[in-house]
């Protein structure tokens, strides 16, 4: 017991990188059209909604003397590195507001109002200094002592305006303010009619890559955040315990598209998910398999006696435990299904008899137990229905009489198998710990999440049961490769240690022809 409170309280986190890679690509049409919604949303906004700006630039030579006469200068490689330390000294000197102010009164007197507030913020009549400053930018062209200034607007015009503005204010100004060197204009701004915002090849390509890496980036998160069962490998090795069966979706077999059932809306129970001679290949093997498992689980047990319950509802029991006794009695053994769900009922529905008498009625005593059980719903299977339900169902699962029932009928039948409330839910199953020899528990691949079978867990070792194995129900045909050819590759469980193969279901073909 207490080896077992350790494997499910330790937290160990392990990122399968091939499962991961499979969501993935079993996702790859979401990641695809939100790749494709992204770039055309990307395409829009850049066509639409981003404004068209327009580029101009000049470019000055910074010399270190300009008291010099430049015709009888030596160019030393000492005034080359002075120049290039007043480039940036210029620079800032240049993007001061005094520079601003004067570019902004020039601008003022050649375009209306109405233009500038186009292009820049406009205030009382005045262009804000810091909203010109974000109009251009300054930069020595690869490390040089070039300074290039480059102005970018809404109109073609002002941009080069801006610019050689910038070149009339710059000699005299940096002359009377830095007092050393001097400025020579090599290019002067041109009108540039090709805007360069937005660049909508660009925006396009960074929309569909943000697209992809946002898509697969929820897609990770959402499988690192999923709590819920996705192998049996992890199940196993989390709770130290035997893996006694694998069952495929019975309608995706079928062809059928599996129908989430909305909140409120009440289960419907389908006897056709019960096995019969038109069951897919898949699912009859799974349970077959299942069987030769079980048996190897309660070999060591002189009952035989079990109960098969959930952490919680609506996660494919009833089914699983129905299919699970008729595959017992495929065997030839004889079998007692017994519905222990005297809360919510739905064995009498799946095959289809009336519940007018059963365990409630059985163990208080109001029907002889002989005439509370349906004979022969299957060959070689028994059902013992509900009945009536009571107003005390954990009272009368955990009376003698309920104990003394089962003792009487184990000498009648091979296997007795109770269907249960979930544990999660009610403790039914936990008040039978002495009439039973333990629990195999069903679990729904990617719905039962790892904290409800802890808690269910933790109940169950509470109580002092077997714990005699999980049950993954509910697999997607998505999962084949990976869980039911290997049904014949590895060895049964890892808690009990008994090995089966390929030929642990051609012996169950042979007992049952």
């Amino acid at each position: 017991m207490e080896t077992d409170n350790k494997s499910f309280n330790s937290e160990e986190v392990e990122i399968d990188i091939l499962e991961l890679a499979r969501v993935l690509f079993g996702k790859i049409w979401i990641i695809i059209l939100c790749t494709i919604a992204a770039g055309v949303l990307a395409f829009i906004i850049a066509a639409v909604y981003l404004p068209v700006k327009y580029s101009s630039y000049t470019t000055l030579y910074v010399k270190n003397n300009h008291t010099l006469d430049t015709s009888d200068q030596t160019i030393e490689l000492n005034d080359l590195n002075a120049s290039k330390s007043l480039v940036s000294t210029y620079m800032a000197v240049l993007e001061s507001d005094a520079v601003m102010e004067d570019i902004a009164k020039r601008l003022a007197k050649k375009y209306p109002q109405p233009t500038l507030e186009d292009c820049f913020t406009v205030e009382d009549g005045h262009i804000l200094p810091d909203s010109l400053k974000d109009s251009f930018s300054m930069s020595a062209v690869n490390e040089t002592e070039v300074l290039e200034i480059v102005s970018k607007t809404k109109s073609p015009q002002i941009s080069a305006d801006i610019c050689n503005m910038m070149t009339d204010i710059a000699p005299d100004f940096l002359i009377r303010v830095v007092g050393a060197g001097s400025v020579e204009v090599i290019d002067v701004a041109k009108v540039n009619l090709d805007p360069v915002e937005p660049n909508i090849k660009k925006t396009v390509a960074i929309g569909l890559i943000l697209g992809f890496i946002a898509s697969a980036g929820i897609i990770i998160l959402l499988y690192m955040l999923d709590n819920s069962i996705k192998s049996t490998d992890e199940l196993s090795k989390k709770y130290n315990k035997a893996i006694i069966g694998e069952v495929y979706n019975f309608s995706q077999e079928k062809g059928e598209k599996q129908k989430k059932r909305k909140k409120g809306e009440k289960r419907v129970i389908d006897p056709q998910n019960l096995l019969n001679e038109n069951t897919v290949f898949t699912v009859s093997e799974s349970y077959k398999t299942m069987r030769t498992n079980a048996v190897f689980a309660l070999s060591p047990f002189e009952k035989k006696i079990f109960a098969v319950t959930s952490a919680n509802a609506a996660e494919g029991k009833s089914t699983t435990t129905s299919n699970l006794a008729i595959s017992f009695a495929l065997m030839g053994n004889k079998i007692l299904l017994i519905d222990g769900d005297m809360r919510k009922p739905t064995q009498h529905l799946l095959f289809e008899v009336k519940n007018e008498k059963g365990l409630s009625s059985a163990i208080s005593k109001m029907n002889r137990v002989e005439a509370s059980i349906c004979r022969d719903v299957r060959p070689n299977l028994d059902l013992m229905p509900s009945g009536p339900i009571p107003p005390n169902p954990s009272e009368l699962l955990a009376s003698p009489q309920f104990e003394d029932m089962l003792e009487t009928l184990a000498n009648q039948y091979d296997y007795i198998i109770i269907d249960t409330p979930p544990v999660n839910v009610v403790s039914d199953v936990l008040v039978m710990n002495k009439s039973i020899v333990g629990v195999m528990f069903v679990s729904k691949h990617g719905s039962t999440t790892y904290d409800s079978i802890d808690e269910a867990m933790k109940k169950i070792n509470f109580a002092d049961m077997k714990m005699l194995g999980f049950i993954l129900n509910n697999i997607k045909l998505a999962h084949s490769g990976k869980y039911y050819y290997r049904h014949y590759d590895y060895g049964y469980g890892y808690g009990y240690g008994y090995g089966y193969g390929e030929n642990s279901g051609k012996s169950d073909t042979a007992k049952e022809s």
